[in-house]
């Protein structure tokens, strides 16, 4: 069997160093997409919260261009790339999106906002190969201690809440706010590495 090239469109070193660590080969190719889903699509009263409907769609939106960029209008044939997009959001209660703090006051806020309290991680995946695309929503619940305003601001000052959803690096010295967390850790660092393998192995 011929072994297909896997190429991950995303520019997170953070996915890139999961797919790594899980034995992944794959080469990077951002696609650079606008991630803004049109939020009056979402189909409200279903069962999918409005964070796994919002984490998807921007994944979705970026697997768009990456197969555009990829493949463009060409046969990808049966043997072409496989290509993965991801995206993650962070939700106090699954209906209200915290995405990348747009300045220090915004991560500030939303570090008060999730301390002391249980927030939603929730991780949208496509993966592609030109015909066929497969989707995934993972998950995770992460528990917050009573975070002081002092620890908040001083945790902003380093500039480790910017370009991270909802404010924080579990896997840097976000950490230390962590008192729990159910589910599937590397979903919270960007990517489910489980969800991502099985989709992949789905394309044989």
């Amino acid at each position: 069997m011929t072994k297909r090239k896997i190429i991950l469109a995303s520019n997170s070193p953070r996915r890139h160093d999961l797919l790594l660590s899980a034995g992944i080969e794959h080469e990077v190719l951002p696609t650079g997409a606008e991630e803004t889903p049109d939020e009056s699509l979402y189909p409200a009263g279903g069962e999918t919260s409005f964070a796994e409907w919002y984490a998807l769609e921007c994944a979705k939106i970026k697997s768009a261009a990456a197969r555009e960029a990829v493949f463009g209008g060409a046969d990808p044939g049966e043997n072409g790339p496989l290509v993965i997009t991801a995206d993650t959001v962070v939700s106090p209660e699954g209906e209200r999106i915290f995405g990348k703090p747009r300045d220090a006051a915004d991560a500030a806020f939303m570090l008060k906002t999730l301390s002391g309290t249980r927030h939603q991680v929730v991780g949208g995946v496509c993966v592609t190969d030109g015909k066929k695309t497969l989707t995934a929503t993972v998950v995770t619940y992460v528990k917050f201690r009573e975070l002081s305003d002092k620890v908040i601001d001083d945790y902003v000052r380093t500039g480790e809440p910017f370009g991270k959803a909802g404010s924080y690096a579990i896997q840097e010295t976000g950490d230390r706010f962590v008192e729990s967390i159910d589910g599937d850790y590397p979903n919270i660092v960007g990517l489910s590495v489980d969800e991502t393998e099985k989709m992949l192995a789905a394309f044989n």
